[in-house]
């Protein structure tokens, strides 16, 4: 009766007319499409529902096997993905050369808003300090 057999692939939550169709001409009985489903089961993880109908070319169908992915819900979390350190930048060749040359980093260094605060307040006190004094 069967000239080939078509193989519904479904992941969770998908219905059958959604999930992805295969064929095969190998794949004739009930057995056979046990050991194909496990092995599927094996290789992509995320199958939930494998199902197996036998089509002849009149377009009768029979169902050979649904198999449901016993090992779907007891999947490990996905471990987090590791976050990419951006590359330290090079200095340019001018800053490179003033270093080898006098041992100093040539380039201008700016301060951050909190060290410029720290030292608006710093001279702030000092005057404050210097008038008290007087």
């Amino acid at each position: 009766m069967a000239d080939t057999t078509e193989i519904y692939l479904c992941r969770a939550g998908q219905d059958l007319k959604q999930g992805k169709v295969e064929y095969s001409d190998s794949i004739t009985n009930k057995a056979d499409a046990e050991a194909d489903a496990i092995q599927r089961c094996k290789w992509n993880k995320k199958l939930a529902k494998i199902a197996y109908y036998a089509v002849n070319t009149e377009g009768d169908f029979r169902i050979i096997l649904t198999y449901n992915n016993p090992n779907i819900g007891n999947d490990e979390p996905e471990k987090p993905k590791k976050v990419k350190k951006k590359p330290v930048k090079k200095p340019s060749l001018v800053k490179r050369v003033i270093r080898a040359v006098t041992g100093k980093d040539g380039g201008k260094k700016t301060k951050t808003k909190k060290a410029k605060a720290k030292t608006k307040n710093a001279k702030a006190k000092a005057k404050t300090k210097t008038k008290t004094t007087r």
